[in-house]
């Protein structure tokens, strides 16, 4: 198969929503190079592999790379990328300049370029996140998470992911009920069953997303564990189930949407654990979450994203 290599360059800021509509215009793996990536990875002793290419990028730009089948969707699929990226700025989003170009790949190639972008991450205080072809030896308190880029979205190394793992981390324990909302690649569901939660349901609307979850649950063996569903928000979740946390990797507006429907859903002092959110996007959460009968318990920052964590009262 021919596959079509789509590069679009973009703000920080704008990363995560650009990977997001690469994914919903049905991108088969996406790569993401950004100064500020870089400066957590090169941190992170896990690490054995930087592209030199990174290494002098400038801080305001991150780069995108999406990979597309060359087949008769493909024009669809960039009317549908760049309509979404037009939307970007009602949202609250510089996009940038938002350069585009598109190279063309054999299998073979596309298939080497997830390898020499992805390798163990270490992407919270005990979690690291695994290729399937790398070869790691765990610490003794560290917890893997194998994951495979060509079914992936996002390889976790995000800063919006690193937040909610920490938080993850902090909060779950064991016999835990979990609901992670806007579920990707699952990445944060196979977390919360690794850390001790005796049930986890993830839910996203996108089928591909689901897919790709469900298939990185059963990578992991954590099939009686986590519960991949397919709906928009909380619609396919029965409430009677209350969880103890409930864990959202969305845009502020999404989680200000959502702060109106977890109430049914979460347990009294249960967690609420919501990430994707920028700074000038951070009061009107807040004041959401104060105003709907949450104590904001924590809140933390990577990069230009930031996590709050807050308690049903």
């Amino acid at each position: 198969m021919t596959w079509l290599e789509v590069q679009i360059t973009t703000t920080p800021e704008a990363e995560e929503a650009v990977v997001e509509l690469f994914y919903g215009s049905g991108a088969k793996g996406v790569v993401i190079e950004s100064a500020d990536n870089l400066a957590l990875i090169e941190k992170d002793p896990t690490v054995n592999y930087i592209d030199e290419s990174i290494l002098n990028m400038d801080p305001d730009i991150s780069v995108i790379r999406g990979y597309f089948p060359q087949n008769d969707a493909f024009d669809e699929a960039m009317h549908q990328l760049i309509s979404g990226i037009k939307r970007l700025p009602a949202c609250g989003l510089n996009p940038g300049g938002c350069e585009l170009s598109i190279n063309q790949m054999k299998e073979e190639d596309w298939a080497n370029s997830w390898k020499q972008f992805y390798k163990p991450t270490k992407v919270g205080k005990t979690v690291v996140v695994k290729p399937t072809w790398e070869d790691y030896t765990p610490g003794d308190d560290e917890i893997i998470v194998n994951m495979d880029p060509g079914m992936a979205f996002g390889t976790g190394t995000h800063e919006t992911t690193r937040l909610c793992v920490m938080a993850l981390e902090k909060y779950v324990r064991a016999k835990d009920r979990v609901i992670d909302v806007g579920c990707g690649s699952g990445i944060l569901s196979i977390v919360a069953a690794e850390l001790g939660a005796e049930s986890v349901v993830g839910v996203d609307f996108d089928p591909v997303a689901v897919d790709a979850a469900r298939a990185n649950v059963s990578l992991n063996a954590m099939d009686d564990a986590v519960d991949i569903r397919l709906g928009d928000l909380l619609a396919t979740v029965p409430p009677e189930n209350q969880a103890d946390i409930i864990v959202a990797n969305i845009f502020a507006e999404v989680v200000v949407k959502l702060v109106d429907q977890i109430g049914p859903y979460l347990k009294p002092e249960g967690m609420f654990i919501a990430s994707g959110i920028i700074e000038d996007r951070l009061e009107m959460v807040l004041a959401k979450l104060r105003d709907t009968g949450y104590e904001v318990q924590n809140i933390e920052k990577l990069g230009e994203w930031l996590a709050v964590s807050a308690k049903r009262k």
